[in-house]
C-alpha cells in the first residue's frame, strides 16, 4: 500500500492503479485502499473506472468518512459538483465534519450553483474557527441569495439571530471585564 501510494505522489498514477488493484482484490473489504485506488485511476485518466470504484466502496462501506470526502473531491474534478455537494450533505447530516470538510461542501455547493448553501457552509467554518463576526457576514450573504426555499431561509435566519445572539453575549461579557479591570485599577490608584 505504501508503495502504491508513493507512486501516485511521486506521479506514476499508472503503476500505482495497478497496484492498487491488487491489493483490493486481496483486501476486498479496506475501504482506504478504494479510496487510493479511485484516485490513482483518476489520476491515471480513466474516470469511468475511478467512479466505479468510489460506488463500489461506498457500497461497502457506506458514509466512510475518508471515503466519502475522497470521492466528493473526485466528482467535483471530473464536473459533477452537485453530485458532491449531495453526498457531503448525506455524510454530514449523519457525522460531524472538520472545519476542512465543512469547507469542501461550501465549494461544492457553490461549483454546484448552491449560492445560499455555499455561503452557509461558509459560515459554519467560520464558527468552528471562532469568527463569529465572519459568520454573521456569511449568514447574511445567504439570506441574501437568489432562489432560496422557505426552509433554507428559515435556517439561515435561525443561524443568524443564534450567532448575533452569541456576538451579543460576548460583547456584554467584554464590557463587564473591562468595567471589573476598571474598577481594580481605580482602587488601587485609591490605595
Amino acid at each position: 500500500y505504501g508503495m502504491a501510494i508513493a507512486n501516485l505522489r511521486l506521479g506514476d498514477a499508472d503503476t500505482a492503479a495497478m497496484e492498487l488493484t491488487q491489493l483490493a482484490a486481496q483486501y476486498p473489504h479496506l475501504p482506504a485502499i478504494y479510496a487510493a485506488l479511485g484516485q490513482a485511476q483518476l489520476a491515471a485518466g480513466d474516470q469511468r473506472s475511478a467512479m466505479a470504484t468510489f460506488e463500489r466502496a461506498l457500497a461497502l462501506s457506506p458514509r466512510n468518512v475518508p471515503l466519502t470526502v475522497r470521492y466528493a473531491e473526485a466528482l467535483m474534478k471530473t464536473g459533477n459538483p452537485k453530485a458532491a455537494h449531495t453526498l457531503l450533505l448525506d455524510l454530514f447530516n449523519n457525522v460531524p465534519p472538520t472545519p476542512d470538510q465543512i469547507r469542501l461542501t461550501a465549494l461544492a455547493a457553490s461549483a454546484a450553483g448552491d449560492t445560499g448553501d455555499a455561503y452557509y457552509y461558509m459560515s459554519e467554518y467560520h464558527i468552528a474557527g471562532g469568527d463569529l463576526k465572519l459568520s454573521s457576514q456569511q449568514l447574511e450573504l445567504a439570506l441574501a441569495a437568489p432562489n432560496l426555499t422557505q426552509v433554507q431561509r428559515q435556517r439561515f435566519q435561525a443561524r443568524l439571530d443564534e450567532v448575533r445572539e452569541a456576538l451579543s453575549r460576548d460583547r456584554r461579557r467584554n464590557a463587564r471585564r473591562m468595567s471589573d479591570a476598571d474598577s481594580q485599577d481605580q482602587r488601587l490608584v485609591d490605595r
